[in-house]
């Protein structure tokens, strides 16, 4: 896989819209209404920060709760670059934002079982993709195009 990022850094610019957006499921998590990541999350957003390293990504997406803001502010830390939270579930808003102001950038959305599904829907992907609660070690990347965009969907290994 991280040769397969590596391949990513080169691709050339699509001329109509986001060079690539990443996706991946906030790090493991404690319990709670609002829990916070674990040790092993922390972990996790690291090695995430380690491999999208050299992706170029100018910023990351995260939802209000806690879990996403967390893992988001690790990986973001790490490429020195910077975050924002929006509200949960608001996914147009999201793809808004991402359209308008970052329409030349790589992004990264941090998200949720609930919500990547439709985000990944609503960026072209016909199947419907499937999250399971105990799944921390997908990335979905996905290139819009010209026509149909292409989405890789990726493990951490």
């Amino acid at each position: 896989m991280l040769a397969l990022l590596g391949v990513l850094a080169g691709v050339p610019r699509a001329a109509t819209a986001q060079e690539a957006i990443f996706l991946i499921r906030h790090a493991e998590r404690a319990e709670g209404d609002d829990p916070p990541i674990t040790e092993a999350g922390r972990a996790r957003a690291q090695q995430w920060a380690d491999m999208l390293g050299g992706v170029g990504l100018a910023k990351v997406f995260t939802t209000e709760a806690r879990r996403t803001r967390e893992t988001g502010s690790i990986i973001a830390e790490a490429l020195r670059i910077e975050t924002e939270a929006l509200p949960t579930g608001d996914n147009r808003a999201l793809l808004d934002v991402i359209e308008w102001d970052h329409e030349d950038d790589r992004v990264l959305i941090v998200g949720h079982t609930e919500t990547i599904p439709d985000l990944l829907s609503a960026l072209g992907a016909f199947d419907l993709v499937e999250m399971p609660k105990d799944d921390f070690a997908r990335l979905f990347v996905v290139m819009p195009g010209d026509s149909e965009p292409v989405i890789l969907d990726m493990r951490m290994p």
